[in-house]
């Protein structure tokens, strides 16, 4: 029977608040140009309670201009000056990212926040500007709005952010995983394209025969 090569997931762990985030997004989205993939991106609020154990509520001193806008300019992500706002919780944007993934709209979605964040210098914890992304997206507001303020809603957060420190020991934004393999930070491209091709060479499947009817 003739073998094909299974199609690789690429899983990627994310935060709002986290340049490296964006930069991932490029990253893979240049491979999936070159390879075909399953991407799933899972919200990460790397500080559920908000403020870090240091206590600072802004982005580390230097980062920005030392790691952050020279890593950018090499990937062709456009950033401007470190955002002037505390740095805000981003729990609520992710319920809204799992009901928009429900009417297909994560991707979008995602581009909305980050560049809320990133570019608008707004604060993507206020449920009203969170609504009203939301409705520029053509989602329901009233029904968007009821379920991200909802205590379900807050209860599925708290359980995903807690299997995925513990089960998944995810302890930093980005990560991605390929199959067994992981990797901390921004990848490089090429790195990633090795692997999904080394992965794709050892787990060859069998075609399926055709259904008859």
């Amino acid at each position: 029977m003739e073998l094909t090569a299974t199609k690789p997931t690429i899983d990627i762990w994310f935060d709002y608040i986290c340049p490296f985030s964006v930069m991932t997004r490029k990253v893979i989205d240049d491979v999936t140009a070159r390879t075909p993939a399953d991407v799933r991106w899972h919200p990460y609020e790397l500080h559920e309670n908000g403020v870090p154990p240091t206590g600072k509520t802004d982005y580390p001193e230097h980062v920005w201009e030392n790691s952050v806008l020279p890593m950018a300019e090499r990937l062709g992500v456009r950033f401007g000056p470190v955002p002037a706002i505390a740095l805000p919780r981003t729990a609520l944007a992710m319920h809204g990212h799992r009901y928009a993934q429900e009417h297909g709209l994560a991707p979008a979605w995602d581009t909305r926040v980050f560049d809320a964040h990133f570019h608008g210098a707004r604060d993507i914890s206020d449920p009203a500007e969170l609504t009203a992304t939301a409705g520029d997206l053509g989602l329901d507001t009233e029904e968007f709005r009821a379920r991200i303020l909802s205590p379900q809603a807050a209860l599925e957060h708290h359980h995903s952010q807690q299997h995925t420190r513990r089960a998944l020991r995810i302890h930093t934004v980005p990560t991605v995983a390929i199959g067994s393999w992981r990797t901390e930070g921004v990848p490089q491209a090429a790195r990633l394209l090795d692997v999904i091709a080394a992965l794709s060479t050892r787990r060859p499947t069998r075609a399926r025969p055709p259904a008859t009817t």
